[in-house]
């Protein structure tokens, strides 16, 4: 038996089921092929829900009780397997692996199968993040060239700064694409968030390419961070992200950083998140008294997703609050 799910702080409501058979072709189907095996019979109830950007999705599952599951070399993506309250351990690339809420994760690889023990608490949230567009990050953090690199990350996430930060990125992706619900979510934060979660994998969790992401980047030249200045100032409606920006200039995402915090004191994403609210400020100055633009409608447009970090921002940079600026009448 298998019902509609709701629960939307979790993200899309995807299923809830007492059928083994069910849950493992819903959830097949969304990752790769696995089997699950709960450890009794009766009482099994699966909760699943999830949110999607493309490259990187995100799923929180609860099964109530204790179950093995194995899954076949992950085609195309790595799951990093984060639990919220529980714990699990694990069989991948010849090692035995356990995580535990709040201290480690598991990163499954395309590398080997991936058998999972889950104990009865165990509430699991998984990042699948495609590798193709981990390699292309990669490359353009690495080098000008267009390369994908072969990517084989270690699948023991048990530096705590580094389990902290993915889960702290990954729960803040779930709630702000929750939030907006599927038709509404904002692409400028949605590229934002991606890049951000995949920046902490690639130089946080030990990889194949750890020695040359951490390889200190050759100087950009002055007029090559005016250039990335000007297509942020040109094309901030855009789903503008540093990578892509890197790309567009030429250079790797650590040198447009050092140019930027060299040559204007800031890092890319500060820059462009200053050009997107000097374009709030002006359409918030520019609407008519009583024309329906809306203080929200405006900081969505511009890629800011929460009101009140949007309005505390505009009060810093502006000294009034952004209804101000709507209410006051035109010249």
């Amino acid at each position: 038996m298998s019902e509609p799910m709701r629960d939307n702080a979790r993200g899309q409501p995807l299923v809830r089921t007492s059928d083994v058979d069910d849950l493992v072709a819903r959830v097949t189907a969304i990752m790769s092929s696995h089997t699950v095996a709960p450890a009794r019979a009766g009482g099994f109830t699966a909760l699943v829900s999830g949110v999607h950007t493309p490259g990187l999705s995100l799923l929180e599952m609860d099964y109530g009780m204790p179950v093995r599951l194995s899954a076949d070399p992950l085609p195309d993506y790595i799951a990093v397997c984060l639990p919220l309250t529980g714990s699990l351990t694990a069989r991948h690339q010849g090692r035995r692996l356990d995580a535990s809420a709040g201290r480690t994760a598991l990163v499954g690889t395309p590398a080997s199968e991936l058998v999972m023990d889950w104990d009865e608490a165990l509430r699991l949230l998984v990042l699948r993040v495609d590798l193709g567009a981990l390699r292309s990050l990669a490359a353009r953090l690495i080098s000008d060239e267009p390369e994908e690199p072969d990517l084989h990350f270690d699948p023991a996430m048990d530096a705590p700064e580094i389990t902290a930060a993915a889960l702290g990125q990954a729960r803040l992706m779930q709630r702000t694409l929750a939030d907006a619900g599927p038709e509404a979510v904002n692409p400028l934060v949605a590229a934002q968030l991606r890049e951000q979660v995949m920046c902490t994998l690639l130089l946080g969790q030990p990889n194949s390419w750890s020695p040359a992401l951490r390889h200190r980047p050759e100087p950009a030249h002055r007029s090559i961070v005016a250039e990335a200045a000007n297509l942020m100032r040109t094309h901030p409606d855009e789903p503008l992200t540093i990578e892509s920006v890197a790309r567009t200039v030429g250079l790797s995402v650590r040198a447009l950083h050092a140019g930027f915090r060299r040559e204007l004191d800031r890092s890319p994403k500060q820059y462009l998140q200053q050009v997107r609210l000097e374009r709030a400020h002006a359409d918030l100055a520019a609407a008519a008294p009583g024309s329906g633009v809306r203080v929200i409608d405006v900081a969505h447009r511009w890629g800011f997703s929460h009101p009140g970090r949007f309005a505390t921002t505009y009060r810093h940079h502006y000294g009034e609050a952004p209804a101000a600026t709507l209410a006051r009448p035109l010249h």
